[in-house]
């Protein structure tokens, strides 16, 4: 294979699919869907060669995985397991057994001699069966959040979403290194996940130790910044073809050497941005050019993709949402993050086809992986566009049960309190503003449903709630309808136009990013809307009113500014005896 003959492949792909992108954008139709459709027009087309649509797929599952690891802070890995990390791997383990067990009960059944006629070639073994599972219990970060329609806020099912999909596809890493020893025994397997290990710790040491010393030579340059984190990128590229593990774990490994430094060198993370967008494009579209039409052999092919398309669609979402409200989530947050993880993930993907490639995976089972994988990718994209109308629907109809707790035993609101300010969310902006009512001394009721805050509810806070703000047991302990100002931190659809159903009697301020919709939120009762990027810019005139008057001098601004960018990078301040 050629590189003229990728890059060949990369054209008509893109010619192919760009003009009906442009006709699904005109008809308003979605991004995910339309891609992966026009890939399997290409596919159909059949004008480009199993092998080299395989090695397109690898490229450009790596240079994603890369841009995504980036973002990985190495700092933060915790030695201890955390509830939501315990809720993955229950997660993982639950549906990759269920995807193991149903493998062999299609198997079995096909061994029927009354099924001979659609039977499958080769046995359906159990090590073809674990590759069903693998597809069944891993979702993904690119995946999932390339699918959000909507941008990514602080609201707790996007926390427990990037949570869970960071730790399958830390899973997914370790599974690809199995795979890549070619064979299920014990001393290639070992070798090749001692390969990943080494990868990863100089990966870690270069982030930790090396990566400063790249920072300093390019002396604030972008384009050396650029050309060095490419040079990274080949190199370790190139030790993992070196080593024969697979490339998506060496692009995985050269994302955590760069240190992630948005700030200093916005024009290079933004064009790993565009790199990204890029890759996704090709990763969708890939994805529905593998797509086999007509299946050959139909049943199994068609039985396997449907079962799997169950599991991750309907029986994962059910699983996960069950397994966060067990652990202390409200019914609400479980429920939208059991629906951000209902696909196929694309370490799913590069997994059947590594396995593939290697002669570990029969032809019919990577071909209901692929399958499986398009059709979920394209019902994900439905449910997270009506994720809040799905939950609405089954709550609705009491599917989803009473909460794991009550309300009342998870607050500390005075029986008699009214006149009052309700802080939906102890976030960042929640925190301040408890400590503005609490200098006023105005009464206030704090509304989180976070686990992970509830100590600091309970240290710091005079009256909270814990429990989904969308719950009538929240309102009424809260007392919402007494209040005198609602303030949602949150921005979230669903909040908002909770809370504007009472802007009738209580004074209401919601979250929004967008211009038109802060408008036409005032217009619906609104007494304010937060908009980021005006509260940004009022800040900035604040501070440039201050520096000019005299107030700040320019390194006092520059100290202010850094606690606001890092608390733990900034200098401390100077008191007034020492101005």
């Amino acid at each position: 294979m050629t590189d003229v003959a990728l890059l060949t492949a990369l054209a008509i792909l893109f010619v192919v699919v760009g003009p009906l992108l442009l006709v699904a954008k005109g008809l308003g139709l979605s991004l995910i869907p339309s891609l992966i459709l026009a890939g399997l027009l290409v596919g159909q087309l059949d004008v480009i060669e199993e092998e080299i649509m395989l090695e397109l797929a690898r490229l450009g599952i790596a240079f994603l995985v890369f841009t995504f690891s980036v973002q990985i802070h190495t700092e933060r890995v915790r030695t201890v397991v955390s509830n939501t990390e315990i809720v993955a791997i229950v997660q993982a383990v639950v549906l990759g057994a269920l995807g193991i067990l149903f493998a062999i009960v299609v198997g079995v059944t096909l061994e029927l001699e009354a099924l001979a006629d659609v039977g499958l070639d080769e046995p359906l073994t159990v090590e073809q069966a674990l590759f069903v599972g693998i597809a069944a219990a891993l979702s993904s970060s690119i995946v999932g959040t390339t699918l959000f329609t909507r941008s990514q806020s602080d609201i707790v099912h996007d926390y427990l979403s990037s949570e869970i999909d960071s730790f399958n596809d830390l899973l997914a890493v370790i599974l690809l290194l199995v795979v890549s020893a070619g064979a299920f025994a014990l001393d290639p397997v070992a070798t090749q996940l001692g390969y990943g290990v080494m990868l990863i710790a100089a990966a870690i040491v270069i982030n930790r130790y090396l990566f400063g010393i790249i920072d300093r030579l390019a002396r604030g340059s972008d384009e050396a910044m650029l050309i060095s984190i490419v040079a990274l990128l080949i190199g370790f590229l190139a030790t993992a073809e070196f080593l024969e593990t697979s490339i998506v774990v060496g692009a995985f490994a050269a994302g955590i050497a760069v240190r992630d430094k948005p700030v200093e060198y916005s024009e290079v993370f933004n064009g790993l941005t565009s790199i990204q967008e890029f890759f996704v494009a090709i990763f969708f579209a890939t994805v529905g050019a593998l797509v086999t039409l007509p299946l050959d052999p139909f049943v199994p092919v068609a039985t396997l993709a449907l079962g799997l398309v169950v599991l991750t669609v309907v029986i994962k979402p059910i699983v996960t949402g069950a397994l966060l409200v067990y652990t202390g989530y409200d019914r609400r947050s479980a429920t939208l993050t059991g629906l951000d993880l209902d696909h196929v993930g694309e370490f799913s993907v590069i997994v059947a086809i590594e396995a593939l490639v290697l002669g570990l995976l029969i032809e019919p089972v990577f071909e209901a992986i692929i399958l499986a994988a398009a059709v979920s990718m394209i019902l994900s994209n439905l449910t997270h566009t009506y994720d809040d109308e799905i939950y609405g629907f089954v709550a609705g109809r009491g599917w989803l049960g009473q909460p794991y707790h009550d309300v009342d035993d998870w607050n500390s609101v005075p029986d008699d309190i009214s006149d009052h300010v309700v802080i939906v969310g102890y976030g960042r902006q929640g925190r301040r503003l408890v400590a503005f009512c609490e200098e006023l001394d105005q009464s206030y009721v704090v509304i989180e449903n976070n686990p992970q805050a509830l100590p600091d509810l309970r240290t710091d806070c005079d009256a909270y709630v814990f429990g989904d703000a969308i719950e009538p047991e929240t309102a009424d302990v809260s007392n919402l309808e007494e209040a005198r100002l609602v303030i949602s931190t949150a921005e979230s659809k669903s909040l908002t136009e909770y809370f504007l159903s009472y802007a009738d009697t209580v004074d209401v301020i919601v979250r929004t990013r967008e211009l038109p919709m802060a408008a036409e939120l005032i217009e619906r009762g609104a007494t304010y809307v937060i908009v980021p990027d005006l509260l940004a810019a009022d800040q900035l005139a604040d501070s440039l009113e201050a520096l000019l008057n005299g107030e700040y001098d320019s390194d006092e601004l520059r100290t202010e500014s850094m606690r606001e960018l890092d608390l733990e990078r900034a200098p401390p301040s100077r008191s007034s005896a020492d101005r």
